[in-house]
C-alpha cells in the first residue's frame, strides 16, 4: 500500500459570497470547474485565503460538503480547520471526514496563544476525531502562536497521521525539521512570491494562493523545483513576479474575488470589513493582467 502524499502543489480557493453574506453555492461549482479546466491537482478548502474565521462552524462544514460536491472524486480536498475552541475544531474535522475530504490542515487556534502544552492537547484531540492524513499549519502572523520543533516531534511520534507541516514562520526551522522527521515528512510554504528560496531551504511543496488567477504558471514554477530545475523556476517566477507584488499590495483575496466575479464566475459579494476594490485598484489589476 502506497503511503499518502499531500500534493506539492495546491491551490488554497477563496469562499465565495452573495452580495447579501451568504455562501455563493452556485459560484464554488463554477469555481471548481475553473481549476479542473486549469488542471490544479489539489484544494485547500476553508484556508486563511477562503476566509476560515469569517465563517461559522455551520457555514464551514456547508463548504466542505458543496465543495466534495462539485469536484471530481479524484481530485484531493484538504479541508482547513481552525478554531478558538477545541471542540468546534474537533467536530469541522469529523465532518470534513464525513463530507469525503482527503486530509486536513489543521492550523492553531488564533487569538488566545495556548501554550505548547495545550497546543498538543488540540492536536491530540482533532487526531482522535478522524483518521484523515493531517497538515499541520504554523502561522504565528496571524495566530500569535509559535510552534516549537520539539513539540511537532513529540506530536509526530505519538500520532503518525500527521505527516506535513505548513510553516509560515521561521523557515530556517525547516533543516532541523528534515534531519529529525527524514526526507518524507513534508513541509510547505504558503507564499508564493519566495518559494524559490524556501524549495532551497527544503521545502517540499506549495498551497498557492497566486493560483487562483495564475494556475498553470505556479503549477509550473513548482514542477520545475520539485525536479532541481532552479533556474528555469527562476525564469518562470521572475516573469510573474511584479504582478504577484502589486496585486499582493492591494490584498490576494479581495483580487481574486474581484477577478473572479468579473469573469463570470462568482457573485460580486464581500463579507466586511474586506471591501471590494476602488476604482483605482480595480485599472491597476486590469493592467497588471492585460
Amino acid at each position: 500500500m502506497t503511503a499518502f502524499r499531500f500534493e506539492t502543489y495546491s491551490v488554497a480557493m477563496i469562499t465565495p459570497f452573495r452580495p447579501d453574506d451568504t455562501i455563493d453555492e452556485a459560484g464554488i461549482g463554477q469555481m471548481v470547474r475553473y481549476y479542473r479546466d486549469h488542471e490544479v491537482p489539489a484544494l485547500l478548502v476553508s484556508g486563511s485565503t477562503g476566509e476560515q474565521h469569517s465563517l461559522s462552524v455551520d457555514e464551514r462544514i456547508q463548504l466542505y460538503q458543496t465543495v466534495r460536491q462539485a469536484a471530481p472524486a479524484t481530485m484531493p480536498l484538504y479541508a482547513g480547520v481552525a478554531a478558538i475552541r477545541t471542540r468546534d475544531a474537533e467536530r469541522l474535522a469529523s465532518e470534513a471526514d464525513k463530507a469525503g475530504h482527503t486530509a486536513i490542515m489543521l492550523g492553531f487556534p488564533p487569538y488566545v496563544r495556548p501554550s505548547q502544552r495545550e497546543a498538543a492537547l488540540y492536536v491530540e484531540t482533532i487526531c482522535s476525531a478522524t483518521p484523515l492524513p493531517m497538515m499541520l499549519y504554523n502561522n504565528p502572523t496571524r495566530t500569535g502562536f509559535n510552534l516549537e520543533p520539539q513539540t511537532l516531534f513529540n506530536l509526530v511520534k505519538k500520532h503518525p497521521q500527521i505527516m506535513a507541516l505548513k510553516e509560515t514562520g521561521n523557515p530556517e526551522v525547516v533543516s532541523i525539521i528534515k534531519k529529525e522527521l527524514g526526507a518524507d515528512f513534508q513541509v510547505f510554504s504558503g507564499i508564493d512570491s519566495t518559494i524559490l528560496d524556501y524549495f532551497a531551504k527544503g521545502y517540499n511543496g506549495l498551497t498557492s494562493v497566486a493560483g487562483n488567477l495564475f494556475p498553470g504558471e505556479m503549477k509550473t514554477i513548482v514542477h520545475f523545483l520539485e525536479s532541481g530545475q532552479f533556474e528555469q523556476a527562476d525564469i518562470q517566477l521572475t516573469a510573474i513576479q511584479p504582478k504577484l507584488e502589486l496585486l499582493g499590495s492591494i490584498g490576494w483575496v479581495r483580487v481574486i474575488r474581484h477577478c473572479l466575479a468579473a469573469r463570470g464566475i462568482i457573485s460580486g459579494g464581500y463579507r466586511e470589513p474586506i471591501t471590494s476594490l476602488t476604482a483605482a485598484e480595480a485599472d491597476a489589476v486590469r493592467t497588471a493582467l492585460q
